[in-house]
């Protein structure tokens, strides 16, 4: 006869709980939804110690929910507080909807909206490029020409005092044409 010890039975339920996909703690407390708690033999005891035992039992209940709950508390005032350190000045109604659905899928906030603005500036930078070129060969507009110098912003940043004053009206017309 092969005698089982606690190590193996745990080996079994951790293999048990991989096999489904799942936490060790969400495996057991799915099998105690699926079965309940272990059935306890009350027959010939007495009614009230029947009912101390319903009323213990409903207790260990109360306390998993609320053990479950806070933790879900927790894990959501950390996301926020996550999100808030990277996006201080973002309010909840500037949050795209399309990132809260990820969020309800079980995305944590930082990552879905990180996602959102990495997928945003992709195709913000695909149609940046197209108006450049587009603008390269486009002809100039009215007033505009070679007779008058255009500057970009990393050419105004490297600018002396002295040529930003001598270029000033240049400077705020091609401000104009810069992406804010």
């Amino acid at each position: 006869m092969k005698i089982v010890n606690n190590e193996m039975v745990l080996d079994a339920v951790y293999d048990l709980a991989s096999g489904m996909g799942m936490r060790i703690g969400d495996f057991l407390e799915r099998l105690r939804e699926d079965y309940g708690d272990p059935m306890i033999d009350t027959d010939g005891l007495p009614e009230n110690v029947v009912a101390e035992l319903e009323q213990a039992k409903a207790l260990r209940k109360e306390s998993r929910d609320a053990k479950r709950k806070q933790a879900e508390a927790e894990a959501r005032d950390k996301d926020i507080a996550a999100f808030r350190e990277q996006f201080p000045d973002l309010s909840a109604g500037e949050i795209p909807e399309e990132v809260w659905q990820e969020v309800a899928s079980g995305i944590d906030l930082l990552h879905a909206y990180a996602y959102y603005l990495m997928t945003k500036g992709k195709k913000g930078d695909r149609a940046d490029a197209v108006n450049r070129g587009n603008l390269e060969r486009s002809a100039p507009a009215l007033g505009e020409g070679s007779t008058e110098p255009s500057f970009t912003r990393e050419e105004v940043e490297k600018m002396s005092q002295k040529d930003v004053k001598k270029n000033y009206k240049h400077i705020l017309n091609s401000m104009r044409k810069w992406k804010m």
